[in-house]
């Protein structure tokens, strides 16, 4: 099978799990959405979002969950972006919390865990954790909302540049750093948890099906889960995975 034959059977795959692992309802609902491929640098990568509702409380939990130790910023995960429509308009989230167990990268050395569950909020000049954005839905990535480290420079207006994160520090990892391309660098280890509130009257059943997981820096990249103009043809006629090209 040739590479990009590969990559459209794993998105495929990827799709099918987003709608197999949506529930709505008042108790223990869930939306997950996933994406599997390879990154840029050709290293498999897996991402999962996992998003509930709980009174006025919005929760999102970021998962690396690929199979192989990120080797590159590209392997990692950057940044997020997630919509919702409830009552017929998007709510206005407040951003309270995020939390992750931040480690040092070290390339000749096992890596040091600095903090099991660290600040990773970014709200002032240099922070460079997590930023949270209402974005333009109208523009790439087609979304409302966006948390991220990376800049996704190549979607302005709707990316996270300026001078609060950089792109590299506290992206979410997999595994054990052993390459120079991420040696010195607080990262966080394999998930974070990020809260949010301003969603009463809300449920899991307004949380859009469409996500994009960002990877990166330099470049960075973006993929959906799944491709905003074939979800339509997802829900109406079968699983048919596309992967969106790359955004650099």
């Amino acid at each position: 099978m040739q590479k990009s034959q590969k990559r459209i059977a794993i998105a495929m795959l990827s799709a099918v799990s987003l709608i197999t692992g949506f529930s709505a309802g008042p108790a223990n609902a869930e939306v997950i959405t996933m994406w599997s491929g390879l990154s840029s640098t050709n290293v498999q990568v897996s991402f999962e979002a996992h998003m509930t509702i709980s009174g006025n409380n919005l929760s999102i939990v970021l998962i690396n969950n690929s199979p192989v130790s990120s080797l590159n910023p590209n392997d990692t995960l950057g940044s997020f972006y997630f919509d919702a429509i409830c009552g017929g308009v998007r709510p206005a989230l407040s951003y309270n919390t995020a939390v992750g167990a931040v480690w040092w990268a070290d390339a000749n050395a096992p890596d040091t865990l600095i903090n099991p569950a660290g600040n990773l909020k970014a709200t002032a000049a240099g922070d460079n954790t997590w930023q949270f954005r209402t974005m333009n839905p109208g523009l790439s990535p087609f979304m409302g909302y966006g948390i991220g480290t990376v800049g996704n420079n190549g979607l302005s207006p709707n990316n996270f540049m300026g001078n609060i994160v950089d792109g590299r520090d506290y992206s979410i990892y997999k595994g054990e750093i052993t390459t120079n391309n991420l040696d010195m660098n607080n990262l966080v280890k394999e998930q974070a948890t990020f809260t949010f509130t301003g969603v009463s009257g809300c449920t899991e059943a307004d949380i859009s099906l469409v996500s994009a997981f960002g990877m990166g820096t330099a470049p960075d990249s973006i993929e959906f889960s799944p491709e905003p103009a074939t979800l339509g043809l997802l829900l109406g006629v079968g699983l048919f995975g596309f992967r969106r090209p790359r955004t650099r």
